[in-house]
């Protein structure tokens, strides 16, 4: 499909509008879509109404930020150590699940941990009971960015923190 082709079905007007469009009157519209999305973007955006690659950007910000709520509380009701652990053995069992979720055998998992107590166990499977399957999904297969980013944040807190506390001297 041609550019001319393109722009026409997008506008449905004819050939001669599309060019003076671009040439006579410069439309901003139009270099706006030659500059934000290549061809092939927007033959997908006529055919299923959809941009793939803008779908995908707006659920990984989601999921990003859905996972990292989950960390933050994961490790508010543990520590450090088990909620590293739970995330290895989510993923562990997404690998060997051959990308699936499977609840039931990730509560097996945690309940054979000995370093967890009984408690503990309770609560980390009641909230992963609570997540979206997508969810839990997403830490699977990016344990270490959600480990990464949840680093990277809290020490920009202390950095905030330090600052603010007047100094004991």
């Amino acid at each position: 499909m041609t550019k001319e082709m393109i722009m026409t079905t997008l506008f449905e007007f004819s050939a001669p509008t599309y060019y003076k469009w671009k040439k006579q009157d410069k439309r901003k519209i139009i270099s706006l879509l030659e500059y934000a999305f290549s061809d092939d973007d927007l033959i997908e955006f006529i055919n299923s109404g959809k941009i793939s690659k803008i779908e995908n950007m707006g659920n990984d910000d989601y999921l990003l930020d859905l996972s990292m709520k989950f960390y933050k509380l994961l490790r508010h009701i543990t520590n450090y150590k088990v909620a590293k652990k739970v995330l290895e053995l989510l993923e562990f069992s997404f690998e060997r699940n051959r990308d699936k979720i499977i609840i039931e055998e990730i509560a097996e998992l945690i309940y054979k941990e000995s370093d967890f107590y009984t408690s503990m166990k309770l609560a980390i499977l009641n909230l992963l009971q609570k997540q979206e399957p997508l969810v839990l999904e997403y830490l699977s297969k990016n344990r270490a960015k959600i480990e990464n980013e949840f680093t990277k944040k809290g020490s920009r807190m202390l950095k905030k923190i330090d600052f603010l506390s007047p100094s004991i001297a």
